[in-house]
C-alpha cells in the first residue's frame, strides 16, 4: 500500500503507539483500538472498527510521558479500508492541548 500524502498537513506528526478507548455520553470502552500516527491536530486509530468520514466520536488516550488521561471530541477524516480512521482533534482543553505539544516537540525531528 503506497504512503499516505502528506504534503497538506499543518502540523508536525509523530509515531507512537499507545492504547485509545473510544467513547460515547462520556463512557469510554477499553477495546482493541491504537493510536499510533500523533499531531496537535489529530491521530491514526488501528481499529478495524468502521466509522464515516464526519461521524464525532469521544477519544481517551495517554501519553507516555503522562500519567493523565487526554480525553478529547474528533471528527472522523477518512478512513483506511479496515486498518484505521483518521480523525481531527476538535476540543482539546488547554491543559491537554500543552501536555500534546511538548510530548510532540520533544519526539519530532
Amino acid at each position: 500500500m503506497p504512503a499516505p500524502d502528506t504534503s497538506h498537513r499543518l502540523t508536525r506528526r509523530v509515531s507512537v503507539r499507545t492504547e485509545v478507548w473510544l467513547g460515547q455520553d462520556g463512557i469510554f470502552t477499553r477495546s482493541e483500538e491504537w493510536l499510533s500516527d500523533l499531531s496537535l491536530g489529530g491521530a491514526f486509530i488501528e481499529s478495524a472498527s468502521t466509522a464515516n468520514p464526519g461521524a464525532v466520536i469521544n477519544l481517551r488516550f495517554q501519553l507516555p510521558t503522562s500519567s493523565a488521561p487526554i480525553d478529547c471530541t474528533a471528527i472522523v477524516r477518512h478512513t483506511r479500508g479496515g486498518q484505521g480512521l483518521g480523525v481531527e482533534f476538535v476540543d482539546l482543553s488547554p491543559d491537554s492541548r500543552g501536555r500534546l505539544r511538548d510530548f510532540v516537540d520533544g519526539r519530532a525531528p
